[in-house]
């Protein structure tokens, strides 16, 4: 029984000490000002570091269409070449 009572008045102490780690009246409103400028940094970074990798993507998707676009041109011109040879054959 008087381990119980241990605990139980122990148990209110560390909660009384957890809500005076954790009280919103005891946090220096100087840190909640840095923790903010620092979230903000931190988003405009991600920010930058994403547009960036968005500005590579649309690099290289550019670049692949204009592989891909070249190549059908090359295919479609080999086949009209061979075509129009085809009806010079026939019409002689």
């Amino acid at each position: 029984m008087a381990t119980l009572a241990r605990l139980q008045a122990r148990s209110l102490a560390v909660g009384n000490e957890y809500y005076f780690r954790n009280s919103i009246c005891l946090v220096d409103p100087f840190r909640n000002k840095e923790n903010d400028a620092a979230v903000k940094i931190q988003s405009w970074f991600r920010g930058c570091q994403v547009r960036a990798y968005i500005r590579h993507l649309h690099r290289t998707v550019t670049i692949i269409q204009k592989w891909w676009r070249s190549f059908l041109g090359r295919k479609q011109y080999q086949l009209t070449v061979q075509v129009n040879v085809k009806c010079t054959h026939v019409s002689i």
